[in-house]
């Protein structure tokens, strides 16, 4: 089945634009270098400082397996000068998909 990783992070005031492109590039390549990653949304608020990404994984197994890779672990560094808090992440079982 289907999984759902949605990771959510808060910018630190100023960081917002920088933490959206490391974010950003960190997604891309993931998409690009992770088969069962199907698809990645990468969205956010400017005027909250909220940056989210939601990836599609064929597996909770490959959805999972990302947290013990040493690309997540460099990645969460980068972005831990640039955000408040800690990250939240969440997995959820894919319902539905609704395109155009």
């Amino acid at each position: 089945m289907s999984t759902v990783i949605e990771f959510t992070m808060h910018a630190n005031p100023g960081q917002y634009d920088h933490l959206l492109e490391v974010y950003s590039e960190f997604a891309e390549f993931m998409k690009d270098s992770h088969e069962g990653l199907k698809q990645v949304l990468v969205v956010g608020d400017p005027a909250s400082g909220l940056v989210r990404g939601i990836g599609l994984f064929d597996t909770p197994d490959q959805a999972e397996a990302v947290n013990s890779e040493e690309v997540f672990a460099d990645f969460n560094s980068k972005v831990t000068p640039l955000i408040s808090g800690s990250p939240e992440r969440t997995e959820l079982q894919l319902v539905h998909i609704f395109t155009r």
